[in-house]
C-alpha cells in the first residue's frame, strides 16, 4: 500500500516552528550582569557607580531589583545600605548605572569591601548577579583619642627609674630591639601556632600623637598571612622588682592577641618555663573586656600557671579608651593592677614546693599576635588592621 507522508511532514514542520528551533521562533531572553567596582574611600562623603548591563537589547521594558550586603565594609560606617533599589531599562537600552553613597573619613584602615546583589528580574534573566565593591584606604591617621585612665606620675616610696613616653617618631634602639620573623625553624608560630610574621617596617610599627602603634595587617609576607611587630628590651633594659605602669589602648576581634610581658634575662634555672615568665597583661580579642595576669613556672616541658583575670563593668571593652596596666613586684610577691586597683596577688608560698624563679632580672616584651592556640584564628567578623596603642611605660623602684 502506498503511504502519503505529506501530512506528517507538515505536522513536524509546524511543531519545529512552535518550539523556536527554526527561523522566526522564540529567542532567549536578554541576560543581566553587574560589574565589580572600586574607589578610594576619600575623606568626605561621595558616590560610587556600578555598571548594570544587558547582553543585548530587549524589545520591551526590563527591570531588576538590587540590595547591598555587608562584608568587611559596614553600612552606616562605610557606605549607605540599600534594601529595595531598582533599575529599569527601556526598550533598546543595554546599560544603566547604580549609585551607592560612600561615607568618607580620614581614618587609616585596610581596604574594605561589600556586595551589591541583583534579584527579581523582569523581562530578562540574571547572568552575573553579585558585584564586589572595594573601598581602598587612602588615609594615614589611626582614629583614637587620649580619653581614659591616666596614672599618677609618682608613688610614695618609689622613684622613677626609667620610662619611655614614645614621644619621638622612631623606636629608641638604645632600649628596644625588634624581634622579627615567625620563630622558624626552631619555634615556628612562636610555639603557639600563631599566624603572623613580625617586622620592623613602618607599616607595622609607627608613632602618632605621642603614642607607639603596633599594627596587625592581613597580608602575605614571609610565608605567613598576617604581619605585626614585636619589641623587647633584652640585653638593654632589665628589671628586678619595682612598679611598672603601661598605659595602652587594646585591639579587639577574634584571633587578636596583644601582650605586655616579661622573660628572664639569664635563665638562671634553665630554659622555659623553669626560669619563669611574667605576663603583665594579655587579652584575647573575642573577650575584649577582659585582661589576664599570669605567672608561668615549673619543671617543664609545659608550664604550671597561676592566672587571674579582670573584667570591665557594664560591657565596656579595653578598645574603648586607654587603661593603665600595672605590676607591683617585690621579693617573693607580685601584684597585678588595672587603673590603680589590685585584682591579683601571688606570693611565693602559692607555688608550694615548686621553684619560685621571679626574684631575678627580667626584660620587657610588647607584641601583637594574630591567631594561636588560645585566641584561635580570625573569623570573617574580625576587622583589620588592628592596633595595640601604647602611650607610655614607666618603671618605679
Amino acid at each position: 500500500m502506498k503511504m502519503n507522508f505529506l501530512p506528517l511532514l507538515l505536522l513536524a514542520a509546524m511543531a519545529c516552528k512552535k518550539n523556536g528551533s527554526s527561523g522566526g521562533g522564540n529567542t532567549p531572553a536578554p541576560q543581566l550582569s553587574i560589574d565589580d567596582a572600586s574607589r578610594a574611600e576619600g575623606s568626605a562623603p561621595g558616590t560610587l557607580a556600578l555598571r548594570v548591563s544587558l547582553d543585548k537589547a530587549a524589545s520591551g521594558t526590563v527591570t531588576v531589583q538590587y540590595r547591598t550586603q555587608d562584608g568587611s565594609a559596614l553600612a552606616t560606617d562605610d557606605y549607605t545600605a540599600v534594601s529595595g533599589g531598582s533599575v529599569s531599562f527601556a526598550a533598546g537600552e543595554t546599560e544603566k548605572q547604580i549609585q551607592i553613597n560612600v561615607n568618607g573619613d580620614d581614618a587609616r584602615e585596610g581596604d574594605e569591601s561589600f556586595q551589591v546583589i541583583l534579584s527579581n528580574a523582569s523581562g530578562a534573566s540574571i547572568y552575573r548577579g553579585t558585584a564586589t565593591v572595594t573601598l581602598t584606604n587612602d588615609d594615614t591617621r589611626v582614629p583614637f583619642t587620649n580619653s581614659g585612665y591616666d596614672a599618677p606620675t609618682s608613688y610614695t616610696g618609689y622613684t622613677l627609674a626609667w620610662s619611655d613616653e614614645f614621644n619621638s617618631n622612631a623606636l629608641n634602639t638604645t632600649w628596644w630591639t625588634n624581634q622579627n620573623g615567625d620563630g622558624c625553624p626552631n619555634l615556628c608560630g612562636w610555639g603557639n601556632n600563631e599566624l603572623e610574621y613580625y617586622t620592623d617596617r613602618p607599616e607595622n610599627l609607627f608613632f602618632q600623637d605621642g603614642k607607639m602603634l603596633i599594627e596587625a595587617r592581613p597580608e602575605a609576607y614571609g610565608g605567613r598571612g598576617y604581619t605585626s611587630s614585636k619589641i623587647l628590651t633584652s640585653g638593654k633594659k632589665n628589671f628586678q622588682y619595682g612598679r611598672i605602669d603601661i598605659r595602652a589602648k587594646l585591639p579587639r576581634g577574634k584571633g587578636i592577641w596583644p601582650a605586655l610581658w616579661l622573660l628572664p634575662q639569664n635563665n638562671v634555672f634553665g630554659g622555659w618555663p623553669r626560669s619563669g615568665e611574667i605576663d603583665l597583661m594579655e587579652l584575647v580579642g573575642h573577650e575584649p573586656g577582659k585582661v589576664y595576669g599570669t605567672l608561668h613556672y615549673g619543671p617543664g616541658p609545659n608550664s604550671t600557671q597561676i592566672s587571674r583575670s579582670f573584667s570591665l563593668p557594664g560591657g565596656a571593652t579595653f578598645n574603648d579608651e586607654f587603661h593603665v596596666f600595672s605590676l607591683e613586684w617585690k621579693q617573693d610577691q607580685i601584684k597585678w593592677l588595672v587603673d590603680g586597683a589590685v585584682y591579683s596577688t601571688v606570693n611565693k608560698v602559692d607555688v608550694g614546693t615548686a621553684n619560685w624563679p621571679f626574684n631575678e632580672q627580667f626584660f620587657l616584651i610588647f607584641n601583637l599576635a594574630v591567631g594561636g592556640n588560645w585566641p584561635g584564628d580570625p573569623d570573617p567578623a574580625t576587622r583589620f588592621p588592628q592596633w595595640l596603642i601604647v602611650d607610655y611605660i614607666r618603671v618605679y623602684q
